[in-house]
């Protein structure tokens, strides 16, 4: 017979198993507190019903044994007769001299006879003595080869009204029935134990299987996106850990989704961005190779162009690999270098040399810093963001019009305000702009020069500065870009 060692390593066998060593444990201590009650019950009310036979035997032959009447031996033979009838057990009567001496056995056994029990039972010397000695039990060994039974035994001492104590009635009996009857409810206790732990295992396996279908469920899921189908789902049902569970998954598989569908965009952005100059250099070089023409100046006018798409193509795979780079970077631990960065010098640096370009738009440039901004950081990244930013603002601005730099510090961060008067951004495109390849107008954008990687490389700079970017931008009026920098990257980070 094959063991579906799976079957029994699995989460809804271990929970069923915990169930039953946790109701088995509960069982096998109430079993035994049961058991030990009932036994010191029985026990108990057999040890004072027999102190009770024995002070009443003693009394009634108190008289008679002081005067040596032969009569007692009958009476001792009656008494233990109606003890045996109400009893059920064979009770055993032995009279001893004040000397601890048997001198009445009601067995009518000669092994007793004329003997001193004092050494054999302690008991003896102290009811003689006049102590109260309690009745017990004790197990002893009969037979060859031993055999252990467990017995009772009762005490009273023989007291005349003159003389004081002047013997003792001793009192045993067999345990037999009490043992068998606490076997019998052993064995009926030990049954509907089993059966109701058998009970406990089919219920538990059907709890279990309801408690782990979601997790099965969600383990077929996650095994389905490790051989790549990254749509999975799980159904949601129920409460607790197990719903948060789900809902974690169906997060991380919808943005393992969208992850996914960024890495393909990007490609086919990137294989188009890259084949968009590849196919102008091919198609250039082939009109140079058609061409009959001996002219220079046509010769360097085609070349001018190629070297143009050459540098675009450059461009593109320059901020690809940055890119590449910054997203191997961990923003608690980047590899670039902390530094203290003071903003206000790092855009007047960056406006100078944006100062051509915008006077060739006849663009006012004008910068509002009150107070020095110093924050840690990479200044050649840093200025590489803010570059970026006003040269957008330039580029998508109307001749004859502003780009506004300000500079401040917040409780928190030091701050660097682009706003331009710009075309601006509609609403729905917003959430785009920072996009890798995204562009609001490709044709503007391409004829500006840029690759569409710019704004995504920004963003990423500020970032790995645990800092933030935000646009605000309205169409026709002009676009607001905010950078945000700590004071601390370390506190910001954790």
């Amino acid at each position: 017979m094959r063991i579906n060692k799976q079957f029994f390593s699995s989460l809804r066998w271990r929970i069923a198993f915990a169930y039953l060593l946790v109701i088995g444990i509960g069982f096998f201590i109430i079993n035994l507190s049961i058991m030990e009650i009932l036994e010191q019950h029985l026990i108990e009310d057999k040890k004072i019903t027999y102190q009770k036979y024995s002070i009443q035997l003693a009394q009634i032959i108190a008289n008679g044994y002081h005067d040596r009447d032969p009569n007692i031996y009958y009476q001792i033979r009656e008494f233990s007769n109606d003890i045996d009838q109400v009893e059920g057990e064979s009770t055993r009567v032995l009279i001893l001299n004040k000397n601890g001496i048997v001198e009445q056995d009601s067995y009518q056994s000669t092994s007793l006879l004329r003997r001193s029990l004092k050494e054999d039972y302690h008991e003896v010397s102290g009811v003689l003595e006049g102590t109260s000695v309690p009745a017990r039990d004790l197990y002893i060994s009969t037979g060859e080869p031993a055999e252990y039974k467990r017995v009772l035994y009762a005490f009273a001492p023989i007291t005349h009204h003159s003389k004081g104590i002047i013997g003792m009635v001793f009192l045993s009996t067999s345990l037999d029935a009490i043992e068998l009857i606490l076997g019998d409810i052993r064995i009926t206790i030990s049954f509907f134990s089993a059966t109701i732990s058998l009970a406990i295992i089919l219920i538990s396996l059907i709890l279990a299987g309801f408690i782990t279908h979601p997790i099965k469920e969600l383990t077929a899921s996650i095994t389905k996106m490790s051989k790549g189908h990254l749509n999975q789902r799980v159904n949601i049902r129920g409460g607790g850990e197990l719903r948060q569970l789900g809902e974690a998954f169906n997060l991380m598989s919808e943005q393992l989704e969208d992850l996914d569908n960024s890495r393909n965009e990007f490609v086919s952005n990137a294989s188009h961005e890259l084949k968009t100059p590849l196919s102008a250099v091919k198609v250039l070089a082939e009109s140079l190779l058609n061409m009959d023409v001996e002219d220079p100046a046509i010769y360097k006018e085609f070349l001018t162009d190629i070297n143009f798409e050459i540098d675009r193509l450059n461009a593109i795979i320059t901020d690809l690999l940055v890119l590449v780079q910054m997203d191997k970077e961990d923003s608690n631990h980047p590899r670039f270098k902390k530094e203290p960065v003071l903003l206000n010098e790092l855009v007047q640096r960056t406006m100078k040399g944006l100062k051509l370009l915008a006077d060739q738009k006849n663009i006012r440039l004008e910068l509002y810093n009150e107070e020095e901004v110093v924050v840690p950081g990479d200044l050649l990244k840093l200025q590489q963001v803010v570059s970026n930013i006003i040269d957008n603002g330039i580029k998508y601005t109307p001749e004859g019009g502003r780009v506004t730099i300000e500079i401040y510090n917040t409780p928190h961060y030091g701050v660097v305000k682009v706003s331009d008067t710009g075309y601006g951004i509609a609403p729905e495109e917003l959430g785009n702009i920072f996009d890798r390849f995204y562009r609001i107008d490709k044709a503007r954008s391409r004829s500006t020069g840029g690759t569409g990687l710019g704004l995504s490389i920004a963003k990423r700079i500020i970032m790995l500065h645990n800092g933030d970017i935000r646009v605000q931008s309205e169409e026709n009026k002009g676009t607001t870009f905010r950078i945000e920098l700590p004071y601390d990257n370390q506190e910001q980070g954790e």
